[in-house]
């Protein structure tokens, strides 16, 4: 009998050690999931924040069609900032990134396997700088810039330029009404206003800037700002590949919307 009882208290005791194991087992799965479920709702709380005021992609071609849900105020009193301090560049680095990065709940343009892959409206296709803005690397000499009828061809026809005029072109007209505008170096004004096309109404070496001006008005005019768009084309490539946004100058100290002092 006594074995008995005492093989009933092991019995017993060993009851109580799985059961107690059993419960810190169903506590601890119980705290796992609420801890992933509290990760969860975290991120999608991140999630939210980070697409509020973002657009759903159009749904035509990104580079040639304007979209009018843009709201271009934004740009504008940034591009003023640029404008202050005399840095043409940094603007057009800037914008590109906030047009691709920050406008849409996706990019625009993306970059993957050494080619852009650009938002047609329906589905994205890769295409490289020559296609796109008629940028090539290997070309040192630039004098002419466009060597043959071919090259004029191909230069004309740039999707990058049909960007400029429908996506660029109304901020920066928007800047032109700005009352500071006139006090902006020429360098500035001429610079941002290239990728508007002839819209702009650029004068440069006595010709009318215009991507369609022609084989030798174009010629002339790269004689002397050769360099300068090249720069251009340059900050906008930075711009599409960019993984946070450029720096932007301070607000002037007359600014309405700059932080007042203590």
């Amino acid at each position: 009998m006594k074995q008995v009882l005492a093989s009933l208290q092991q019995l017993h005791e060993k009851v109580d050690a799985l059961s107690q194991k059993f419960e810190m087992m169903t506590q601890q799965g119980s705290t796992k999931q609420k801890k992933n479920a509290l990760r969860r709702l975290y991120y999608r709380e991140k999630k939210a924040e980070r697409e509020t005021g973002k657009l759903p992609l159009p749904t035509a071609h990104v580079l040639t069609r304007r979209d009018p849900r843009v709201c271009r105020d934004r740009f504008v009193a940034q591009g003023i900032r640029f404008g202050r301090v005399n840095e043409p560049l940094g603007f057009l680095r800037w914008f590109v990134y906030m047009w691709n990065s920050e406008t849409y709940l996706k990019k625009c343009v993306t970059y993957s396997g050494s080619a852009f892959c650009v938002w047609n409206g329906v589905c994205r296709y890769k295409t490289g700088l020559g296609d796109m803005m008629h940028y090539y690397r290997k070309r040192v000499k630039l004098v002419p810039f466009l060597r043959t009828d071919e090259e004029e061809a191909d230069f004309r026809v740039r999707p990058w330029w049909d960007w400029g005029s429908s996506t660029l072109r109304p901020v920066v007209f928007e800047m032109r009404d700005h009352e500071e505008w006139d006090t902006f170096d020429d360098n500035f004004k001429t610079l941002v206003s290239l990728l508007c096309g002839g819209v702009a109404e650029v004068r440069i070496a006595d010709c009318d800037w215009d991507f369609c001006a022609g084989r030798r008005e174009i010629n002339l005019m790269m004689k002397k700002i050769g360099p300068q768009f090249i720069r251009v084309l340059e900050a906008c490539i930075s711009g599409l590949r960019a993984t946070k946004a450029p720096p932007v100058p301070p607000s002037h100290p007359l600014d309405p919307d700059a932080p007042q002092q203590q």
